[in-house]
């Protein structure tokens, strides 16, 4: 592939992307400071240049091609991925030598961010500690793609399963996962929530897609149940409110629910009666300029997160 054949520019994929997020041509246009007429020709340009039909227009809605939705996947990364350079140059620029992208679940406890942060900082200045909370799902599919780092990944296991010939991980803590529930709650009164008392509760969570090594794949697949209804909320914040309130109950760490024990009215049970508990790693990959970060947080995580 000969990358100096290449029939695009930067201001062709910006269009695209910026088409897919609008409503309207127009609104298209003047996200792109442009006219309608300069937006026209530049996707007329575009498709010239490619022999390929990118839109379809219906109305004031232009429809996405399958040739313009492969472009647009391609688009949508190369413009991520400048934009990641843009921002690392001007850090350089201002005296850091690297920045160092640790992948966060939003599920996860954040009491000990601060602290971890400011230790990171008087250790290593040179280094701008950046957090991300958009791997989650899969973040080693993240650190493979260049996205994050470093990811902070929850397991099963106090050994982490991993590709040893790509990645390196080291144990940080252990958690336990803990039912939340309102002290008005039915259930209230129980040390401990079995399986056969989520069929009929209605389950608040952060995320409707199952996630590895949490409650559904733990808890809720191997009993073969699903609680009698789900609702989705994205924020830990919001699950602690509508718990309180008894809206529903929910499953989150217990680091996570330790501040909030005082100042709501709700309460926390163990699931099942042995408990359940996950366990905390930090896994990046093997290069060179990310050992001495990695180890640094790995050191901090451990003393303030336990």
């Amino acid at each position: 592939m000969d990358l100096a054949k290449s029939q695009l520019n930067i201001s062709h994929l910006k269009m695209i992307s910026t088409i897919a997020e609008s409503e309207t041509v127009k609104e298209a246009a003047e996200r792109l400071f442009i006219t309608q007429p300069a937006l026209t020709n530049r996707i007329r340009e575009a498709e010239r240049r490619l022999n390929t039909e990118l839109f379809v227009r219906r109305g004031r809605k232009l429809i996405i091609s399958s040739a313009g939705k492969r472009l647009l996947h391609s688009a949508n990364k190369i413009l991520e991925e400048l934009a990641r350079v843009e921002h690392d140059i001007a850090r350089l620029t201002d005296g850091v030598e690297q920045v160092v992208r640790l992948g966060l679940p939003n599920y996860s406890s954040f009491k000990w961010l601060p602290e971890t942060i400011q230790a990171f900082a008087k250790h290593m200045p040179q280094v701008e500690l950046e957090i991300n909370a958009n791997a989650q799902l899969q973040p080693l599919n993240a650190l493979y793609n260049g996205d994050i780092d470093i990811a902070l990944i929850c397991s099963d296991n106090q050994n982490l399963k991993i590709d040893e010939s790509q990645y390196q991980s080291m144990f940080i803590h252990r958690d336990e996962l803990m039912v939340c529930l309102s002290n008005d709650n039915p259930l209230a009164s129980k040390r401990h929530l079995d399986i056969e008392d989520f069929k009929q509760s209605t389950y608040i969570t952060n995320s409707t897609v199952p996630e590895k090594h949490r409650e559904y794949e733990l808890f809720f697949k191997p009993n073969n149940i699903i609680p009698k209804k789900v609702m989705q909320v994205g924020f830990n914040d919001a699950i602690i409110e509508l718990v309180n309130v008894n809206l529903g109950i929910s499953i989150m760490s217990k680091h996570l629910l330790l501040p909030y024990k005082n100042s709501h009215n709700i309460r926390t049970a163990k699931v099942n009666s042995d408990g359940l508990h996950v366990y905390w790693h930090l896994a990046f990959a093997k290069r060179e300029n990310i050992q001495a970060p990695a180890n640094l947080l790995a050191t901090a995580l451990s003393h303030f997160s336990s």
